[in-house]
């Protein structure tokens, strides 16, 4: 037992001798890690009170080598161009450097441009240009004062030219306008389009890369391309897009319209409206209507009395048509109104337009005219066998008369002058060169010109508005007229002249009303002449009564060839139509679809002497 127990005495004493040197360690280490923090916490509050560590303080100090002298500017020195590309965007130029330049001006200009200035601290730059133009590059330094230095050599370099993309800006039913990027400088367009299934191209050679064709066909199709053309570069041709009008927006209906004349062979594009469209047209407010500041016409500035003379022309932005909702166009015009000088925006269908202006007869391909009753009425009456005089008799179309079935005729001859009427001027007309309609009217004019183009043909108007006044005088000049009360005999039958051969009542008022379509500016009396060749136009072409000969034969059921040509070329593609009873060849007016021509049922019967 004794032994057991020294021997557990003595493994206590070494267990406490080991927990002992175990202590120790410990508290070494502590006090180590006691010092470095004190050390830590006196070597940054040194830092703070400006007293450095003596390792640091100790260091010695390290030497600052000075500032060289300036080097002097050379302002004698030209910096010369020794690099220069230009790309589609992008002028790229290295040049030498100048002792003791601050910087470089670079100088440069297209060849119709001003000069522009940009700055580079280096002795290269870069300079955003444009495609397809030729630049001239200059470089001077610039002293640390500012002095400019001598300019180096002028360096003359052209960028890259694109092929041109043409794309569709804005449209309407009748017109597109065109645009494309610059190709290069100094170039000219030729612009070509086309209806899809025509094998010919319009052309139109312009300087600017952009254009509005009008005289389009809503929903069609139609291709476009342009080629950029400058002496001794190569052509660059965009590819062909294919576009389709349509919508409401900006554009002339009467700009840069192209068809083609075709007589017997021949073939020939033509023109055959004014070269400016519309703009500088003159009008006149076909009714009451208002002035607009605006193309949506919502902000009124007065109201238009009925007859106001106005002139179409272009707004602050170059805009002075567009297509509203519903064929409906905004019009800008200027005018005297009410006694003051006036414009802005006006609804296009509530006016009248002077044809002659949009369609100018100086030009062969365009509408003709002979507004005869402002200057001598040519309202006669029918020929017959009792009182024919010599003129008229030499004069006469239609020896002999022929009945609806081919069999009966009658041997007569002649007109009857309307007393008071005919060889006179009616009134309230104004100028016998002008030839006012709606606004509608002329737009369908734009197809049925073309229709007659096609055929070898072209239009001759001679009536489209005409005063209130001037029917009730016909009218009235008719009134009892002896013509309509004449018998003649046919097969033992006694009949009026006027009703013999339709069995219809022709009576002075189945030809001319108190109230006429023409009143109100939507009907036109117009024939056809024909072309000699495509490039001579030729005579009147004779139909089966004169112009404005108020008889049974003038009947649309006595329509020849040509008088059955007339009414094609009219109501195909437009929107006009004859009289309800087809009674007379010449006649054709808007039809009363409040739809496509939503005006209609506010034309008033118009008495201005315009």
């Amino acid at each position: 037992m004794l032994m057991v127990y020294q021997g557990v005495k003595t493994m206590s004493k070494r267990s406490r001798r080991k927990k002992t040197a175990i202590y120790a360690a410990i508290g070494a280490v502590c006090v180590a890690l006691f010092a470095c923090v004190i050390g830590f916490v006196v070597y940054e509050v040194g830092k703070i009170f400006g007293e450095k560590p003596i390792e640091v303080a100790e260091q010695p100090t390290k030497w600052v080598e000075p500032s060289p002298t300036p080097e002097p500017w050379d302002p004698d020195k030209k910096p010369e161009i020794t690099h220069i590309v230009a790309n589609v965007e992008t002028l790229s130029l290295n040049y030498e450097r100048v002792p003791g330049a601050a910087g470089y001006e670079i100088s440069f200009r297209s060849e119709a441009g001003e000069w522009q200035q940009e700055i580079s601290k280096e002795t290269y730059a870069r300079i955003k240009i444009h495609s397809g133009f030729t630049y001239h590059v200059e470089v001077r330094s610039l002293s640390p004062s500012g002095e400019k230095g001598p300019a180096s050599t002028e360096a003359i370099i052209s960028s890259e030219a694109v092929r041109p993309v043409v794309t569709m800006k804005a449209s309407n039913d009748y017109s597109a306008t065109l645009a494309w990027p610059f190709t290069r400088e100094g170039a000219n367009y030729v612009f070509s389009f086309r209806a899809a299934g025509e094998t010919a191209w319009h052309e139109f050679a312009v300087d600017v890369p952009q254009i509005t064709i009008g005289g389009l066909v809503k929903g069609n199709e139609y291709e476009v391309m342009v080629a950029a053309i400058k002496e001794d570069f190569a052509t660059l041709r965009s590819d062909v897009t294919k576009i389709t009008p349509g919508g409401t927006d900006y554009g002339d209906p009467f700009l840069n319209v192209r068809t083609t004349l075709k007589v017997g062979q021949q073939s020939k594009l033509v023109g055959y409206t004014a070269e400016n469209g519309c703009l500088g047209v003159q009008c006149w407010a076909q009714f009451k209507t208002v002035l607009f500041t605006d193309v949506e016409l919502n902000n009124i500035i007065c109201d238009v009395p009925g007859g106001t003379p106005l002139v179409i022309t272009a707004d602050a932005d170059g805009n002075y048509v567009c297509e509203r909702d519903g064929n409906r166009f905004s019009v800008h015009v200027k005018g005297t109104i009410s006694g003051e000088e006036k414009e802005g925006w006006i609804l296009g269908n509530a006016m009248f337009v002077d044809l002659a202006m949009i369609f100018p007869m100086s030009n062969q391909y365009s509408i003709q005219y002979n507004r005869t009753n402002a200057y001598a009425s040519i309202f006669t009456c029918g020929g017959n066998g009792m009182e024919v005089d010599i003129k008229s008799k030499e004069e006469t179309r239609y020896d002999p008369l022929k009945a609806k079935d081919g069999k009966a005729s009658l041997e007569a001859t002649g007109y009857n002058e309307i007393k008071d009427v005919t060889g006179k001027k009616l009134p309230n007309y104004g100028s016998k060169d002008q030839m006012p309609a709606v606004w509608d009217v002329a737009l369908q004019l734009l197809t049925a010109q073309r229709n007659a183009l096609a055929r070898g043909r072209c239009l001759l108007i001679y009536e489209a508005y005409r005063p209130n006044s001037t029917s009730k005088k016909v009218y009235s000049a008719m009134t009892g007229n002896a013509y309509f009360k004449e018998e003649i005999e046919i097969a033992g039958n006694k009949l009026t002249l006027a009703n013999g051969f339709l069995n219809k009542n022709y009576t002075e008022a189945y030809f001319i009303a108190n109230n006429s379509k023409h009143n109100l500016g939507i009907a036109l009396d117009l024939t056809i002449m024909k072309y000699d060749s495509v490039d001579k136009l030729g005579k009147e072409i004779e139909m089966q009564t004169k112009m404005h000969t108020l008889d049974y034969r003038c009947d649309m059921t006595y329509n020849g060839t040509e008088a059955k040509a007339l009414y094609d070329i009219m109501t195909t593609g437009t929107g006009l139509i004859p009289l309800v009873a087809k009674q007379e060849w010449w006649h054709f007016e808007l039809s009363k679809d409040s739809v496509k021509f939503p005006c209609v049922k506010e034309y008033v019967y118009a008495n201005y002497q315009i």
